[in-house]
Order: C-alpha cells, then structure tokens, then sequence
C-alpha cells in the first residue's frame, strides 16, 4: 500500500482553535518579555553611566569663540586691570576695520553678550567687533569684587550721614567711592591705546556698555568725555548715587547733565539708554526720564539719544532684552547704508 505524506494544513476549526492559543500566549508572554528587556536595558544604561562617570576627567570649560587674557601693569590710579578680548566672528569686507565693544562689568556682561550677539555679526546688523571687557586681576577666581565697582564707577565720593541710612549696613558699596574720573582716564589714555596698538581697528568707532552701577559711570563718560566713544549703551544707570534720599536734581549724575550743557561733541554720538518697567519700584524708571530729558533738552546737534522702557522686566534681568535691542539700535541706519534690524530712529 503506497503511503502518501500528509499536507501540513489543518482544518478551519484547527485554525481557530490554534490562532486562539497564539493570542493568548501573546499576552501572558509579551509584557514579561518587555519589562525583561526594559530591566536589561536600564541597567545597562545605568552601568555605563557610572563607568563614564568615574572614569572621565574634567576639563576647564573654553569658550566657543577665541578670547584673549592680558594682565595689564598697575594703572595710574594704582589698580591692576585684566583686559579679555574676544576676536571678532564675522568675516571682513575688504578694507574693513573691525568696531571695539568695551564692557564695564565684564564678569557679568562680556560673555552673555558675546554670546547672544554673534548671529547679529554673521547676518551684518551691527559690524565685525572686538569684545573688550575691562576687568580686574584680583577677580580671576570669577567673583566680582564690589569695592572695584564702587571705587571705579561712581563719580563722586560718599559716605552715609547715620546709621539708618540704607548703605550704612554695607561699606562696601561707598567706602573709597568717588575714583570714576581716574577710571576713566585709564580707559582713555591706557586702555583703548593698548587695544588700538595691538589690534587692526576702526578708531572711528567704539561702543562703552554699561549696566547699573557701572551704567552710571558710562553716563559720566558720555557727559563729560566727548569724543572718547561715539556710541554707548546705558541700561538701568544707577541715578541714585550718591543719595538716593536727595532730591532728584542734587544727585550727581543730574548735576553733571546741567553742568555740560554746553558740551560740543566733536562727532555724531549715539546713547541708548535702557530701563525695565518693573524698576520704578526704586523710582528708576522716572529718574531716567529726567535725566535723559535733560539730556535731550541741550543744544548738541551732534549727539543723539534714545530711550527704551522694557515691559515686565526688573534690575536683576534687563540686561540681555536691553542689550540685544541697543546694539543693533546704536547702528540703525547709519551711515554706512548695513542692514538695519532696528526700529529705531536718531
């Protein structure tokens, strides 16, 4: 009798019954075989993680961009500066000198600045730059030191007149006060000299930034140092030195404004000043627009100033709002026909 092999087919019901058994073996048996490779996975995860985390050694963070470090000799006014100087980003036309943006307070601006702005090089809404932070050696570890600011930026000298006064808890914010004008005669017969010998730069034009305390010294230097800088940005000056208890008008920096009225600016001069909406909670917002009323009142067809007032922002975070906007507001339709981002008008 010949014997045939059987088709390897079952029946419809076999079929059934056979596809039931594989659905029910499939979800007693797939969640076990998930959490089985989820458990795998993560320990192996965590296994390498611990690995690389004792065996690699941390490096000291470089910035993106090249920035260089010089320890300058004791000045004139016996401090020891530390200049930083981040080379410019964006590519040069022919013929074309590079700006100079000098920041006060560079532990706390330079580099956030640096940062945020380099798209503004690349697309040309502001020129090529050297970032020019003035700095102080005793503040290497990166912690600033009040008494440099108090010393360098606040133009006259004071002291509390009793111990109620808000200052009085805090000597560092006015012993040895009173030395902007020495600070700036470094800047102005030693620093920039320094940078304009060492580096290929447009002499024509340098930008002074400045925020709070040091603001208030970049103030001074609009004031009373024509021709030392032809643009700057002022952001929430500290108009309250040297007495926020004083009327508004006996206040240095206001009594400096009236002072200069007849100042001749040899140049066009731009200042954008800046201030956060919520920093009338000291007055601030008021006391700018005083101060830039007078500003704008004298009889200086060369100089030029602009006013912002920031919504929403305080003291402790204008700074990146205002800076991005002043910037490319300084540079807004100017003469040399760049692309303007800006809606300002000068």
């Amino acid at each position: 009798m010949e014997i045939r092999p059987k088709s390897f087919l079952y029946t419809r019901d076999e079929s059934k019954v056979l596809f039931i058994i594989c659905l029910i073996l499939s979800i007693f048996c797939m969640p076990q075989l998930s959490f089985s490779q989820t458990t795998d996975r993560s320990s192996g995860i965590t296994n390498r993680a611990q690995e690389l985390a004792n065996s690699l050694t941390a490096s000291n963070f470089e910035y993106p961009w090249k920035v260089e470090v010089f320890d300058l000799p004791i000045s004139s006014n016996s401090v020891a500066y530390r200049v930083y100087v981040r080379l410019p980003i964006g590519p040069l036309n022919e013929g074309e000198k590079p700006s100079s943006f000098y920041f006060l307070d560079p532990l706390a601006l330079f580099t956030p600045a640096a940062a945020m702005s380099y798209n503004y090089e690349f697309l040309r809404y502001v020129p090529p730059a050297y970032f020019i932070g003035i700095g102080y050696q005793d503040e290497a570890d990166g912690r600033w030191k009040e008494e440099n600011r108090t010393r360098d930026y606040t133009p006259t000298t004071f002291a509390p007149p009793n111990d109620q006064h808000f200052l009085a808890a805090n000597p560092v914010d006015y012993e040895n006060s009173g030395g902007a004008d020495a600070f700036l005669d470094v800047v102005q017969d030693e620093i920039i000299p320094f940078i304009e010998a060492r580096y290929e730069v447009d002499e024509q034009d340098r930008v002074l930034i400045g925020k709070s305390v040091s603001g208030l010294a970049a103030a001074h230097a609009l004031l009373t140092r024509p021709g030392m800088f032809n643009r700057y940005l002022i952001i929430s000056p500290a108009i309250w030195w040297d007495d926020f208890t004083y009327p508004r008008m006996d206040r240095s920096i206001m009594r400096t404004a009236e002072s200069t009225r007849d100042t001749v600016y040899p140049f066009e001069t731009r200042a954008y000043f800046a201030v956060g909406e919520e920093e009338e909670r000291m007055s601030l917002v008021t006391d700018l627009h005083v101060l830039f009323n007078s500003i704008q009142r004298r009889f200086s067809p060369k100089l030029k100033v602009n006013l912002e007032v920031l919504p929403g922002e305080m003291h402790e975070g204008v700074f990146p709002g205002a800076f991005m906007k002043g910037i490319i507001g300084v540079y807004a339709d100017d003469e040399k026909g760049r692309q303007s981002a800006s809606a300002l008008k000068w």
